[in-house]
């Protein structure tokens, strides 16, 4: 042990986790493992630091596995899961490299760069704490809490979830600008288990010991040359888990307070979208350059189970690999319990912070008729809501002096956008929805008559929902005599896009 070092990851409790009596606690790394069976789950209620820690602990389970057993598969993990994880391998692991998990070190500290000290420009532009918690945005408006400093755990905490979220932006130290980090406006998704060992193995996966693919705290202390360096692919998923998309060393006083953080470029990482990060689920549409593959995001108010089908099992191109990882070894019965935690942001700017629980049969997983069938269900409700979309702006310009303007149509359809339409009609279905998956799940035979009840019960919700919109498109124009009269001349062609079924299908 260097006698500058301090706070040793391994022994310190560091680390907000919920028992399965109900306690709530701190704990190292150590007893993580050594207890993931008694532990619920994390107990962090930022969801970029919740997934952060996730990856860190999966790239330790990963590497301590890889040392033991040099490859595992589907039959060990099944045992592990049954029998719980083989902490003592992860124990003897975390012994194995103590002297990397130090937080302060003079060369090594944990996931941080201790060579920008003393670097001018770094010095220059030291950041507060509260800089890591903003996802590397230096404030927003209305902001009502002073944080000058923090405990280093807390800030430790948000560090880990910086490297995974931080949006591609301007850093003028030591580069102009650099690279996004692996989740960056993304949404993050994880299969949850019983307790925090199984989640960890539902989300593994199979593996080796690949000597190319090492966590951070495995490779030599970066350098100037790292982080100036281009961005390069992930040697796999422990070199993603942990890659250090900027460069960040904490100044931690006697006390264990974080005055100021050094804060640099970091090691960047060049994205295929042909090899997606392991918990990001994709979608591909059409672009006038062909072929775009967009992430699943939290965009605005859009409800996350609508890009539901990007994630399920017919969607081999784009579904999120721990939820596969998942699938493989749960039975048809069980239902998956899926978080799905993030940040949005726009133009490095940070927009919003979500986190969501999804309740998804093994089935939507698993089998890719029924992933095929739900997906289509989805498509047609969306299907139906751009046409009810297009008829509310046409009567809404309906209600104003010159229908036929192009200004007026394009002032219309502004306004249904800013509308709580769209909030209405899939809340609506959204309602509907887990008794739709439980139909589709329950299906035993795949016979006809059992795939026509699903869909014709989902047709009926449609129906609803869209029922629901029209009211509220009535109370959104205000009770007037030229609303009347707007309503009345297009109430016709409404029913004519709910009673033509067929068309709503090859719409789909």
């Amino acid at each position: 042990m260097n006698h500058l070092a301090r706070y040793n990851l391994i022994d310190e409790s560091w680390i907000p986790v919920r028992f399965l009596d109900g306690r709530s606690a701190h704990v190292g790394l150590a007893a993580v493992f050594r207890e993931a069976h008694a532990i619920r789950d994390l107990d962090e209620p930022n969801p970029a630091n919740r997934i952060a820690l996730y990856r860190v602990l999966l790239a330790i389970l990963h590497r301590a596995l890889g040392a033991r057993f040099k490859s595992w598969g589907l039959q060990e993990r099944r045992r592990w899961r049954r029998e719980g994880l083989p902490s003592d391998a992860v124990l003897d692991y975390l012994e194995h490299w103590r002297e990397r998990f130090w937080l302060v070190h003079p060369e090594h500290p944990f996931m941080q760069v201790a060579v920008i000290k003393g670097i001018p420009a770094v010095e220059k532009n030291r950041k507060s704490p509260f800089y890591l918690t903003m996802a590397g945005n230096d404030g927003f408006l209305f902001e009502h809490r002073l944080m000058h400093e923090g405990h280093w755990p807390g800030v430790l905490r948000d560090m880990l979830g910086l490297f995974c979220f931080v949006p591609g932006k301007k850093v003028r130290v030591l580069k102009e600008s650099e690279k996004a980090g692996p989740l960056a406006n993304s949404a993050a998704f994880m299969a949850l288990g019983a307790n925090l060992g199984e989640t960890l193995l539902l989300n593994l996966g199979s593996g080796t010991s690949g000597s190319d693919d090492l966590p951070a705290w495995e490779k030599p202390p970066p350098s100037i040359q790292d982080l100036v360096a281009p961005a390069t692919l992930a040697a796999g998923p422990n070199d993603r888990y942990t890659r250090q998309s900027r460069g960040v060393l904490l100044d931690v006083d006697d006390a264990g307070m974080v005055r100021e953080i050094r804060f640099s470029a970091g090691i960047a990482l060049l994205e295929d979208p042909h090899a997606p990060d392991p918990m990001v689920a994709q979608s591909v549409g059409k672009s006038k350059d062909g072929e775009k593959i967009v992430r699943t995001r939290f965009n605005g108010g859009r409800a996350l189970w609508r890009d539901l089908p990007s994630i399920t099992a017919d969607a081999k191109k784009t579904a999120p690999a721990v939820l596969r990882h998942a699938a493989e070894i749960t039975d048809d019965s069980e239902v998956l319990h899926v978080l799905a935690a993030g940040l949005a942001s726009d133009q490095g700017k940070l927009e919003r912070v979500r986190m969501e629980l999804l309740r998804l049969p093994h089935a939507l997983l698993a089998i890719e008729g029924v992933a095929a069938a739900f997906r289509k269900d989805v498509t047609h409700a969306e299907a139906l809501y751009d046409k009810l979309h297009a008829l509310a702006a046409r009567v809404v310009a309906l209600t104003q002096p010159d229908p036929n303007h192009e200004q007026t149509r394009k002032k219309a359809r502004e306004r249904v956008a800013q509308s709580p339409l769209a909030d209405v009609y899939f809340t609506r279905l959204e309602q509907r929805l887990p008794e739709l998956m439980a139909k589709y799940a329950s299906i035993k035979d795949y016979s006809a008559d059992d795939w026509e009840a699903a869909h014709r019960f989902w047709q009926n919700a449609m129906t609803e929902a869209a029922h629901a919109f029209w009211r509220e498109l009535g109370i959104l124009l205000s009770d007037t005599p030229r609303a009347w009269r707007a309503m009345a001349q297009k109430e016709t062609e409404f029913n004519i896009i709910l009673s033509d079924r067929k068309e709503n299908r090859d719409a789909a």
